[in-house]
């Protein structure tokens, strides 16, 4: 009696091509240097903008160096080290929702719950690094709301976020039960500081006034609001990359790199 052939490694799903790999790596594992820069920026900033603020009447002091030593670490600027890690740190979370929803739909799965997410994502990094809510200043200024208060965006801004987090939350019972949970609390947290704090930290905060090319310096307790702000904002975003990035795994193939999904941690329910 002949024996029966072995199937081939094309004829067999559960092998790859190249073989199996060494070793599947994990990328969330990058999440915690991230959350240590994070805790540095909210520590550095603060801390040189108070210090630069109290010495800057000082003219023996080289001001303008000082000035852009304070730019490049203020939480509550824009254009500098806060700004793009923000903005990088909300690229990875459409990143990793984007790329387990390939992977899913490349699997015969719903992945629509997933490109939602992936889709907010990706617009509020670009907001991070345009600052395209704050033209939302605009249609609080022609609705006449906002009164009393020097961010007046945060008016329609928050009725945005509530339309949009209602869809959020009405796509996340597609999702699988953990990472559902996981994307609620970043969401909950990243809205709090940017939505609640910040609007609470309004009257707090000292205009330029007209006719004046240099901005006033803050008062200590709006710095320090400020960094509770931009801290939750970007401890919401690290809590999302991590559970994008957890939906993943990596190794490496003679042909490269293989990304898959994580079966220890289902995307979609």
């Amino acid at each position: 009696m002949r024996a029966r052939p072995e199937p081939t490694t094309a004829a067999r799903p559960d092998v790859h091509p190249d073989g199996p790999p060494e070793r599947w790596r994990r990328p969330s594992r990058v999440v915690q240097p991230l959350g240590w820069l994070v805790a540095v920026l909210c520590v550095v900033g603060p801390v040189v903008r108070i210090a630069v603020d109290a010495v800057r009447d000082d003219p023996s002091l080289p001001q303008v160096w000082l000035a852009e030593a304070a730019r490049l670490v203020n939480l509550d600027a824009e254009g500098n080290i806060p700004t793009y890690v923000s903005t990088m740190l909300l690229a990875g979370v459409a990143v990793g929702l984007g790329t387990a929803a390939a992977l899913v739909r490349a699997s015969g799965g719903r992945s629509w719950p997933l490109w939602l997410p992936a889709g907010v994502a990706a617009f509020l990094s670009l907001d991070e690094l345009a600052s395209l809510h704050e033209q939302l200043a605009l249609l609080a200024d022609l609705a006449g709301v906002g009164g009393g208060l020097n961010f007046t965006w945060v008016v329609p801004g928050a009725l945005v976020a509530l339309v949009v987090g209602v869809v959020l939350l009405l796509a996340a019972r597609r999702l699988s039960r953990q990472l559902r949970l996981r994307l609620v609390v970043a969401g909950a947290v990243y809205l709090f500081g940017a939505v609640v704090v910040e609007t609470a930290s309004s009257p707090l905060f000292t205009p330029t006034p007209e006719g004046v090319a240099e901005a006033p310096a803050q008062s200590v307790a709006y710095v320090l609001l400020n960094v509770v702000e931009e801290g939750l904002e970007m401890v919401g975003a690290l809590l999302a990359l991590r559970a994008a990035l957890s939906l993943l795994r990596l190794a490496s193939t003679r042909r490269g790199l293989l990304v898959d999904l994580d079966p220890a941690a289902p995307a979609v329910g």
